[in-house]
């Protein structure tokens, strides 16, 4: 019998064992077809050595053609391979969550001692097995702050991949405004080669006819021969600017990438006011730092709890055996044991510097955001002021400089023919001339990427702000026939104030008796513009266990990337 009951125990041992190792061994998840495909490429990639297939992208003869700049930002989003990885990684990152929340893995421990002189004997006989199945628990809300902490870097992930998208859309936008830039320059430059061809020819038959001296004529071929080597440059620069587009759009480098001839500038944003509250509502490097802000305060809750102890809970079994037994009233009775561990968390320096540490990140990530909010500020500030004067000077040169520039050499050109002026006074004019239109096509392209940039900034398209309201100014009111007279003060009406003594409008109402709201504190009667959606001041509601949290904290992670009109699906709208 007892013999018997030892090899029972022997083979629950083996079965126990091998059954942990079952459980506890579990076959990993087969690789995702996407880490299948980027082994395939890793590996034909280094066989491409050996078989000589190229190794750039393949031609797409479809981007071969003009195309609109949102055409590219929309191929850019789907297939960038920045965008991709921050995807990937915020894919990543969000698989941590159930990680850090779940308890750690029971533990089986099985104590067996084959040898009967080595054994624990007991009055009930010999224990030549112990076998043991414990439990870890730690203090109660770990696992949810662990959790939190979690989740906030995810939406940190988040935040990081909507601003891979605003950087991609910007350096799209900045390539293709160089490309149409290029573009449209050497178009000027080939219409400006006819009409000095000419000219070349008019000094030429005046040469012949003995009017004028051969110089006019070698100045018409060398400025001629200028022309091609600026053409060379501008040639140069277009295949530069394709090349850095083709590398943002995931293409074949040699991708003949064109821009269409009209594009449109959109108007520069006049309230700068509203560009900051954007901004702090929408870019995602804000974004960033106030999720930083709410991690290191979970991170400050998750130090406190390290102060409470964790538990250990387990359950015990001894197998007890008469066999080599020296107890002369053993009975066999195998004996049962509950298990209870705790920890004793009684080193408080270590504690203690692990708050002390969760706050100072608190202060850093707090420091961090103003120091973003006000780089921000100044980004938002410079581009504006860039932008302003662009469109100035645009103006400036296609309203009255071009148009006095073209009548200046049509009158050298007439008078050239009569002997009034050299033949280098035109090319003088001619040579103002093409700069200016060069020089005009480089204004309207650095605008379109300044307000790309400014886009990037703010973290939303500059399409969507708020439109200025008109200032709205009195009308001279006819009376009796006479001549008008300036509109006096207006009829007292329920709930209106009442004007001022010196006729001047009363605090709150603009110069055309504005409503009730009024209009700005100087009484200029400027309509308000809409208010824009705020970040709250206090936080809403506490979450599922009672506890207060921010709003960021709550907040939908999706709503991050948003702002820069980027929906969940990665696409642009």
């Amino acid at each position: 019998m007892p013999i018997r009951k030892s090899l029972t125990v022997g083979l629950i041992n083996v079965s126990l064992i091998a059954v942990s190792l079952i459980a506890g061994c579990a076959s990993p998840l087969a690789p995702q077809p996407q880490a299948a495909v980027t082994t395939h490429h890793v590996q034909l990639a280094s066989a491409r050595m050996e078989t000589g297939q190229p190794a750039t992208l393949p031609a797409e003869p479809h981007l071969d053609v003009p195309h609109e700049v949102d055409f590219f930002v929309q191929i850019a989003l789907e297939r960038n391979p920045e965008i991709l990885a921050a995807q990937r990684a915020v894919t990543a990152q969000a698989n941590v969550i159930p990680q850090v929340t779940a308890l750690d893995d029971p533990i089986v421990t099985d104590a067996f001692q084959p040898f009967d002189t080595y054994s624990v004997q007991t009055a009930a006989g010999r224990g030549p097995n112990t076998l043991t199945l414990s439990q870890r628990l730690p203090w109660l809300s770990k696992l949810r702050v662990r959790g939190e902490v979690a989740e906030q870097d995810a939406k940190i992930a988040l935040t990081r991949l909507a601003q891979s998208q605003l950087k991609i859309i910007e350096d799209v936008k900045l390539a293709y405004y160089d490309l149409a830039y290029n573009q449209e320059a050497i178009e000027i430059i080939k219409s400006d080669q006819i009409l000095l061809e000419q000219l070349l020819k008019f000094a030429d038959a005046r040469y012949r006819t003995g009017t004028t001296s051969q110089q006019d004529v070698l100045r018409a071929e060398v400025e001629l021969e200028q022309l091609e080597d600026i053409l060379i440059a501008l040639r140069r620069e277009l295949g530069l600017s394709q090349a850095d587009l083709a590398k943002i759009l995931h293409t074949s480098p040699n991708a003949n990438l064109q821009a269409v001839s009209d594009i449109e500038i959109p108007p520069v944003p006049e309230q700068i006011d509203a560009l900051y509250e954007e901004a702090i509502r929408c870019r995602p490097e804000l974004q960033e730092r106030l999720h930083a802000i709410i991690r290191a305060e979970r991170t400050q809750e998750l130090a406190r709890l390290n102060y409470y102890p964790d538990f250990n809970v387990g359950l015990g079994w001894q197998a007890i055996t008469a066999d080599s037994a020296i107890s002369p009233v053993t009975n066999s009775n195998d004996n049962v044991a509950l298990l209870l561990g705790v920890t004793l968390p009684i080193w408080r320096d270590k504690l203690d510097a692990g708050v002390r540490e969760a706050e100072n990140r608190i202060l850093e990530s707090a420091r961090r955001y103003d120091a973003s909010r006000d780089d921000t500020f100044r980004l938002i500030r410079r581009l504006i002021v860039r932008a302003d004067a662009l469109g100035q000077q645009i103006e400036l040169f296609d309203g009255r400089i071009i148009p006095l520039a073209e009548q200046t050499l049509r009158v050298s050109t007439a008078d050239y023919r009569v002997n009034k002026v050299d033949f280098q006074q035109i090319l003088d004019n001619w040579t103002d001339l093409l700069n200016f239109h060069l020089q005009l096509i480089r204004f309207e392209a650095d605008l379109n990427q300044t307000l790309a940039s400014l886009e990037r900034v703010v973290g939303c398209q500059l399409a969507t702000l708020p439109e200025p309201q008109p200032v709205l100014e009195p009308q001279p009111v006819p009376v009796d026939g006479n001549e008008p007279v300036e509109a006096g003060p207006a009829i007292l009406e329920p709930g209106r104030p009442q004007p001022a003594r010196d006729g001047s409008a009363a605090d709150g109402v603009g110069e055309a008796g504005g409503d009730e709201d009024g209009g700005d504190e100087d009484g200029g009667g400027e309509s308000a513009a809409p208010a824009l959606p705020q970040v709250p001041d206090t936080p809403p509601a506490g979450t599922q266990d009672g506890r207060q949290s921010n709003e960021w904290d709550s907040a939908p992670i999706h709503r991050l990337s948003q702002p820069a009109n980027v929906g969940p699906d990665f696409t642009v709208r």
